[in-house]
């Protein structure tokens, strides 16, 4: 899988403290998008038992809830994606699941998203209906920057936080966040909604 990024700990990304996988890759090209050195699809190409043992050991430091997919767009990696849940899922049976997309719920449910390597229409479909059966809310849709929202883990009013299992209600999603995490290797990483702009 490419990747991006992995953050071992955050607050802004879903309920409670959680770890953050962000892929590499996203062809939906929203126009303002901060995350622009996520949309090529050139970058670290690593093994999901590497990511399992990143996630294995950020838990060995801090009580995580669970894990977020970001991006890029996790979903333009969807076979990789569902691998990761399911080898995260057995590590970690009670961890929470959560995912930003830029695709809507229809576009997903009906295979109508990309995804590398490319997959068949009837392959998306059952593809998201895996990793939606283990999600427990996903923000979906594009961003839209004419249209800012202040509403939890959303950028942009058409943004749909949904809940796809009994164990959040809305009321969980706290307020929008800006986190940054230096890297031991002295690189740093901006997670959250700097809707007023990144601080400097």
């Amino acid at each position: 899988m490419l990747l991006h990024a992995f953050v071992p700990s955050s607050r802004a990304n879903g309920p409670g403290l959680r770890a953050v996988v962000y892929f590499q890759g996203c062809t939906l090209k929203c126009t303002g998008c901060w995350n622009l050195s996520t949309h090529k699809f050139r970058g670290k190409d690593v093994s999901i038992a590497s990511v399992v043992q990143r996630f294995e050991d950020a838990r060995k430091s801090a009580a995580l809830e669970g894990v977020t997919f970001s991006g890029g767009e996790p979903m333009q990696q969807a076979p990789a994606l569902a691998e990761l849940i399911d080898q995260i899922r057995r590590v970690a049976p009670g961890a929470s699941f959560g995912m930003f997309t830029g695709y809507t719920k229809d576009e997903l449910v009906t295979g109508d998203y990309v995804t590398r390597p490319r997959t068949s229409v009837a392959n998306r479909t059952e593809l998201w209906r895996s990793i939606a059966a283990h999600l427990d809310f996903a923000v979906m849709g594009r961003y839209d920057h004419t249209s800012p929202a202040v509403e939890a883990l959303r950028t942009s009013r058409n943004q749909e936080l949904v809940l796809l299992s009994s164990r959040y209600r809305e009321g969980n999603f706290e307020q929008q966040l800006v986190e940054i995490s230096i890297e031991p290797s002295g690189n740093s990483v901006v997670t959250g909604f700097p809707v007023l702009g990144f601080p400097v």
